[in-house]
């Protein structure tokens, strides 16, 4: 690939010593042009052939096709032209087959191809360079012509390709260089050729594409390097084609993307570098296309998505040092895993309904906060509808999730986090287990459920003190009833209870017996006899354990 030929400066003498293109070519006069870099080390000495202005416009008029090759061009001016002519201001004229390769421009003003439309098979400015003077292609018509820009390069002034219809024929700007002129292509229209941009240094100017039309073609931004104050593709449509933006380096410009459109070919930022500027995807719709910002590098701008629509959003291996709005409006996926967190990421509903089907953070170093809701977010349905991820991590997931809701201090969200990141790190251990040795699985499940019984299903963890306590009166309840039903039937006894009693006393005092013996008071009056010599230290037992797990709940509530 051909690196960018940027020249900063060049010097320029015109001879009457004739240039000899071969083929019958030749021009009266020859310039010298010795180009130079930013150090004002010169970069190449070239000969042009110069054309006579007038000649040109000619040629263009009698519809000759045009070939500028190896030509210094001065002062060329469509509005020149149209004066000469007579034509209307407004008025387009042809070009046909225009090849400009390697030549050179310059003007005292304006390097004018304004309502230019190009005819034929190209439209060539391959390696041209844009001297002084601005440079403007206003409105002007690419009828389905093969246009090539690529290898330009361009000296101090303002670029303008405003309101160009680029037909559908292929577009390359690919390794053109700029220095410090704005660049725009405000409502210009590409249709549906390839647009490629890769490679381009954008220079110190503004560049803006706002309005900009695209249609099927892919869309290539690869490698592109900005570095003036502003970077639009607000309200850009972007097409149905691919949108790749791979290791562009943005600057320190602030980045507008704002209402921008596109359709369903996946848009790629991966390996993007941003700077201390702003960065803006508000009510971007990126339609049914996966954009890729995997490993791109965010400085210390502020980035937001607020009200965004995509299908999915990746943002793996990324690191954020400031505030990062991802209140989508609508998306499937939304995946931050193994990011580094510095500052806050904002994803709790209020400006925006943020409808996210789907939350990956698993690997996330978290330094910063998430904003996050357990209610208004679905944490469960976020997390709980991966079906690429193992238990692990998902577990780690909702670790990340606690220990960001007790940092915020959100302490009933962080239990329903913990209670979550138990029961996937239980279910892990599980399947570990089974996979060391199938016949694991004897011993491996029982286990497992005994566990979740105690641990989950009694008490959620030692988070709920009233879950605790509903498990405590619920195994009271069945202790009761099992003395009530042995003694009616005759396998066990309660000393105090006797034959001569009524049914109702005896259910009284079988329930006041397991009350005693459940909670370890052991008055002395009642004692188990028989079948019950078993059952009640097992009560006993479960007593003490139950009303410690209660204390320990109930402290943990109270204590925060």
């Amino acid at each position: 690939m051909k690196l960018n030929r940027v020249v900063f400066s060049y010097s320029l003498k015109i001879t009457d010593e004739s240039f000899d293109f071969g083929n019958d070519r030749k021009c009266e006069q020859t310039a010298r042009i010795t180009f130079r870099d930013s150090n004002k080390n010169i970069i190449e000495k070239r000969k042009y052939g110069v054309i006579d202005i007038e000649a040109l416009y000619e040629s263009i008029k009698k519809g000759d096709d045009i070939d500028l090759t190896h030509c210094f061009i001065g002062n060329f001016s469509s509005n020149d032209y149209r004066n000469k002519f007579n034509l209307k201001k407004d008025a387009f004229f042809d070009i046909n087959n225009f090849c400009a390769k390697d030549a050179f421009f310059e003007s005292d003003k304006t390097v004018d191809f304004s309502r230019c439309r190009f005819k034929g098979k190209k439209a060539h400015f391959e390696s041209a360079h844009f001297g002084s003077g601005n440079l403007s292609f206003y409105r002007s018509i690419f009828a389905d012509v093969d246009v090539d820009f690529s290898n330009t390069s361009y000296s101090e002034g303002n670029n303008s390709w405003q309101y160009v219809d680029f037909g559908n024929g292929e577009f390359t700007f690919e390794n053109a260089s700029f220095i410090n002129g704005n660049i725009s292509f405000i409502n210009a229209d590409f249709k549906k050729g390839i647009a490629n941009f890769k490679n381009v240094n954008f220079g110190d100017g503004s560049v803006t594409f706002q309005f900009s039309r695209f249609d099927d073609g892919n869309i290539f931004f690869d490698k592109v390097t900005f570095n003036g104050k502003n970077v639009d593709f607000s309200k850009v449509d972007f097409g149905n084609g691919k949108l790749d933006f791979r290791r562009a380096d943005f600057g320190d410009a602030d980045v507008s993307f704002e209402e921008m459109e596109h359709g369903k070919e996946r848009i790629n930022f991966r390996r993007a570098k941003f700077g201390s500027g702003a960065i803006s995807f508000k009510m971007a719709l990126f339609g049914d296309a996966d954009v890729i910002f995997d490993e791109t590098e965010f400085g210390s701008g502020n980035l937001s998505l607020l009200k965004a629509e995509a299908r999915k959003i990746s943002f793996k291996n990324c690191r954020f040092s400031n505030y990062v709005d991802m209140r989508l409006e609508k998306c499937k996926v939304l995946d931050l895993s193994n990011t580094i967190i510095r500052d806050i990421i904002d994803l709790k509903p209020g400006v925006s309904k943020v409808d996210i089907d789907t939350l990956y953070i698993y690997g996330v170093k978290n330094l910063g906060k998430i904003f996050v809701s357990w209610r208004f977010n679905n944490i469960p349905k976020l997390i709980g509808q991966q079906t690429k991820t193992t238990p692990l991590q998902k577990a780690d997931q909702y670790r990340i999730l606690k220990e960001d809701f007790h940092d915020s201090g959100q302490y009933n969200d962080e239990d329903k986090a913990y209670v979550e990141f138990k029961r996937y790190e239980l279910k892990y251990k599980t399947i570990e287990k089974i996979k060391k040795n199938k016949w694991n699985t004897i011993w491996v499940y029982p286990s497992a459920f005994s566990q979740k019984l105690v641990f989950d299903y009694m008490g959620l963890y030692a988070t709920s003190p009233f879950r605790v306590l509903f498990s405590i009166y619920m195994v009271y309840g069945l202790y009761s009833l099992l003395y009530v039903l042995f003694e009616l039937t005759g396998h066990g006894q309660i000393s105090c209870i006797t034959e001569n009693m009524s049914a109702w006393e005896k259910i009284i005092d079988s329930f006041y017996f397991s009350a005693v013996t459940f909670l370890t008071i052991g008055y002395g009056e009642c004692t188990p006899e028989g079948f019950f010599k078993i059952i009640a230290p097992l009560e006993g037992w479960i007593g003490v354990f139950m009303m410690s797990y209660f204390t320990v709940a109930f402290v943990r509530k109270i204590l925060r």
